[in-house]
């Protein structure tokens, strides 16, 4: 009886393992976020510009060398950037280091999803997913502690450690099954599928059903390599051409350009940068800034422990438009609050009031608007697209923290908080509206299924409208790829 407990248990712990490989790594980078806070507010922008960079770099590499290589590189920027930050005496180092941290977080901002989302199990995968940006919550408020207590110093040594930590982890980490079956290696993948996911019948036709897309789709896309390089070109170009115009493709592209510029705009990374000056502004000049934001920190993480447990039980949809509709509330309390304060509209005023608002706002941004994002990234996009679309997706992430980062302070210098607020409700607005009718339910749905329901397909009606020159088991199916001549 023990042996067989043990034995259920096992593939749990396994991903369990896997998972915090990918979170530990993360805790640095949202250390990275935190740190302007303790040292130079204007930072932040830096790491936004370098964000783009790392997208970039990640895209063909995590195609090209598997998922387990590319993760290991995306800890080598980052501990080099916190070696230069502890030795910098230097505004060029800072920038530097902070250019090579954002790089580290670019490369691992779509990456860290997909690693996820193809080794866990459907029915955790939600939970697994939202580790993502609890990881983040506690780099920040790892940052925002130790920044109470040490110099900035101190404090980078310290969150070195972390990516280190990491770093060792994902030595020990096994290949993406799926990237492995995608290169045609379907021993090595089914070794490691099972190994992290355990032997039942749900699993072995979920891998079946994965290495009988795989085969088509390696038997219909591989051109002939003895062509000239002007050939291969075109092939590329006719390839990206026709897929841009594949519903597998660009709608999954269009849905997360949206829920990440949703999620930069509600202000997750602007209120980590900017904290001190934000509860200053809401609050009061004489409000214990250092020690509300530690108190914001403590909050979020405790939010986003509760979003793993809510992500296992509510959908997703649910999840999102419930808690974006609080964030709107809020914003619209907030700006609402700021603009009655400054213009002496207030019959009754308390401290209370402004820290009631701030912590309702970041009940409604961790519980789902900073978890759905980073859980739906690994989710939705079909195998044969996971680099390229998650690639070009991130940079909507990475461009707008960029925006949001560096237009908050232009912003509230122009127009005041009250007035910024008001914009950032409205872009979050904009987007859900979009949202709301292009994102389907994905909650305990296998990634073949969401791959299938972005193409219209029903497994009734797949014989139908499969081609002839592909089957399985007898049974017709239909690829993302067409035949490259």
């Amino acid at each position: 009886m023990a042996t067989d407990s043990q034995s259920k248990y096992r593939p749990l712990l396994r991903q369990c393992f896997l998972t915090a490989s990918v979170a530990i790594n993360i805790v640095g980078h949202g250390g990275v976020i935190g740190f302007p806070a303790i040292l130079i507010p204007a930072l932040p922008s830096i790491v936004g510009f370098a964000l783009i960079a790392g997208n970039i770099i990640i895209t063909p590499l995590m195609d090209m060398i598997g998922r387990k290589k590319s993760h290991l590189l995306t800890t080598i920027p980052s501990l080099t950037g916190w070696f230069l930050l502890l030795m910098s005496n230097s505004v060029a180092g800072l920038i530097a280091a902070r250019f090579l941290q954002g790089v580290a977080m670019g490369m691992l901002g779509p990456l860290g999803s997909i690693i996820i989302g193809e080794m866990t199990d459907p029915k955790n995968r939600g939970a697994f997913l939202t580790t993502v940006s609890l990881s983040l919550t506690v780099g920040v408020l790892s940052s925002h502690t130790l920044g109470s207590y040490f110099s900035w110093q101190q404090s980078a040594l310290i969150c070195s450690f972390i990516s280190f930590t990491a770093l060792i982890l994902i030595i020990y980490n096994p290949e993406s099954p799926s990237w492995l079956i995608s290169k045609g290696r379907y021993e090595e993948g089914e070794e490691i599928f099972y190994w992290l996911r355990g032997r039942n019948e749900e699993q072995a036709i979920e891998f079946e059903n994965m290495i009988a897309a795989q085969k088509v789709l390696r038997k219909v896309s591989i051109p002939d390599d003895n062509v000239s390089l002007m050939i291969k070109l075109g092939r590329i170009c006719k390839y990206l051409s026709e897929s841009s115009r594949k519903p597998e493709f660009y709608k999954p592209i269009i849905i997360m350009f949206l829920l990440y510029t949703m999620f930069q705009f509600a202000g997750i990374n602007v209120i980590s940068s900017y904290a001190t000056d934000i509860i200053h502004q809401v609050v009061g000049p004489d409000a214990n800034a250092k020690l509300l934001m530690v108190a914001l920190d403590i909050e979020r993480l405790i939010c986003n422990i509760l979003a793993v447990f809510l992500m296992k039980t509510m959908r997703r949809r649910t999840l999102l438009f419930s808690s974006a509709a609080v964030c709107v509330l809020s914003y619209l309390g907030k700006s609402g609050y700021l603009y009655a304060k400054q213009n002496a509209l207030l019959s009754y005023d308390s401290k209370w009031i402004p820290m009631l608002l701030i912590g309702l706002y970041m009940f409604s941004l961790t519980v789902g608007i900073s978890s759905i994002p980073f859980t739906i990234s690994g989710e939705i996009f079909p195998l044969e697209y996971r680099g390229l679309g998650g690639g070009i997706s991130v940079l909507a992430l990475s461009f707008n923290f960029f925006v949001a980062v560096k237009s908050f302070p232009v912003l509230t210098s122009a127009v005041g908080l009250s007035v910024t607020y008001l914009l950032y409700a409205i872009v979050v607005v904009a987007c859900l509206a979009v949202i709301y009718f292009m994102l389907p339910e994905t909650k305990d749905r296998t990634l073949q299924e969401i791959e299938d329901s972005f193409r219209g397909m029903s497994n009734s009606d797949r014989k139908c409208i499969e081609p002839l020159n592909a089957s399985q088991n007898g049974e017709l199916r239909r690829c993302s790829s067409h035949i490259l001549y």
